[in-house]
C-alpha cells in the first residue's frame, strides 16, 4: 500500500531552487550533484524503464527525489540511495512517507547492493537512475559482474560514457569498459538529454541507455577475473599489439606466442590489437588463455 507523499514538482527550476537554499546545499559537480528539471525527461524514463507496478527498483542518487517520486507511483519497492545526508534529508521529508520507499544513505561506488536483496523476494531488479557522472561506468561494470538478479537498466550517463558503452571494435570510443560491458549485456541508446534538462546545467550532454543483461552471457561467472584482467591489460596499451601488451603487463605476464596462438586459434591475425577484438572474440581469448577453451 503507498501512503501520500509530496505533492511538490520536484522538477520545478523553483522547487528546486527552495529546496537546496533551505538546507543550505551548494551543488557539487564533483559528486555530480545536477538535478532534473524537465518533466518530459521523466516520462521518456518511466516508458522505457517499462515500470509496472509488481516492480523492484534500485535508484542511485536519488538527489532532491524528482525520479524517485515517479517510481514510488509505479513500483511495489524501491530502494533509492543517496551519499549526501543534507540531501537525505529532504528525500525523507518530501517523500518518506511513501510505504513502499527504503531511503538508503550510501555512497553507491562503495556499497554492497547485496544488503538490497536479503530478506526480499527472488524476482529480478531494475535499476533505474539519473548516475552520478564520476561512477558510472564502474558502477554498471561492477553490478553486472556481481549482481545477476539486477536484470535491467535505465541510465541516465554522461554523452561521452554512452558513446563508449555503444561503440563498436575500431571506434576511437571502443574501450575496455565497452568490452566488459557487452561480455553480459545488450546495450542500447534511448534518449539524448541535453545539459539544460538539469540544475545546475552540467559542462556535457547527457544520454539515456538501455541495458538488458544476457539470458545467456558468454563467460561464466568464475571466469571473470581473468577477463577483466586481460581486457584491461590490452586497452592499458592499446596502440600495441595484444601479444605485447599482454605478455609486458605486471599484472598478466603471459607469454607472448601463446596468446599469438590463441588469437588464430578464433581465427584473427596474431598481431591483432585489443580495440579491433569484439566482446565476444575476448572472452573467446580468455578461456583459451586460462586453459578452459
Amino acid at each position: 500500500m503507498r501512503t501520500a507523499t509530496s505533492e511538490r514538482a520536484l522538477t520545478s527550476p523553483a522547487v528546486v531552487r527552495k529546496l537546496l537554499n533551505e538546507a543550505g546545499i551548494r551543488p557539487r559537480r564533483s559528486l555530480g550533484q545536477n538535478f532534473l528539471i524537465d518533466a518530459n525527461v521523466l516520462r521518456i524514463i518511466e516508458k522505457a524503464a517499462g515500470l509496472s507496478p509488481s516492480d523492484t527498483v534500485i535508484e542511485v542518487g536519488a538527489g532532491l527525489g524528482a525520479l524517485t517520486q515517479v517510481l514510488i507511483g509505479s513500483c511495489a519497492k524501491v530502494f533509492a540511495l543517496e551519499s549526501d545526508l543534507r540531501l537525505s534529508g529532504i528525500l525523507k521529508k518530501e517523500l518518506g512517507a511513501a510505504e513502499n520507499l527504503v531511503l538508503v544513505h550510501a555512497d553507491a561506488a562503495r556499497f554492497d547492493f547485496g544488503e538490497l536483496r536479503e530478506g526480499q523476494s527472488r524476482t529480478p531488479v531494475k535499476m533505474v537512475a539519473n548516475l552520478p557522472y564520476g561512477i558510472a561506468a564502474t558502477l554498471i561494470i561492477d553490478c553486472l559482474y556481481n549482481y545477476p538478479w539486477i536484470e535491467e537498466y535505465t541510465v541516465m550517463v554522461q554523452r561521452e560514457i554512452a558513446g563508449r558503452l555503444t561503440s563498436e571494435p575500431g571506434s576511437k570510443d571502443y574501450s575496455a569498459a565497452t568490452v566488459k560491458v557487452h561480455s553480459l549485456a545488450r546495450v542500447k541508446r534511448v534518449a539524448k538529454v541535453s545539459r539544460n534538462s538539469f540544475y545546475p546545467p552540467p559542462r556535457v550532454d547527457s544520454t539515456l541507455l538501455r541495458i538488458e543483461r544476457l539470458d545467456r552471457p558468454g563467460l561464466p561467472e568464475g571466469d571473470r577475473a581473468f577477463f577483466d584482467m586481460i581486457v584491461t591489460a590490452g586497452f592499458h596499451q592499446r596502440r600495441k599489439k595484444l601479444a605485447t601488451a599482454l605478455s609486458t603487463s605486471r599484472s598478466t605476464s603471459l607469454d607472448r606466442e601463446k596468446v599469438r596462438g590463441a588469437l588464430a586459434a578464433i581465427g584473427r591475425d596474431p598481431d591483432s590489437r585489443a580495440e579491433q577484438l569484439s566482446s565476444g572474440e575476448f572472452v573467446e581469448i580468455s578461456r583459451i588463455l586460462e586453459g578452459r577453451g
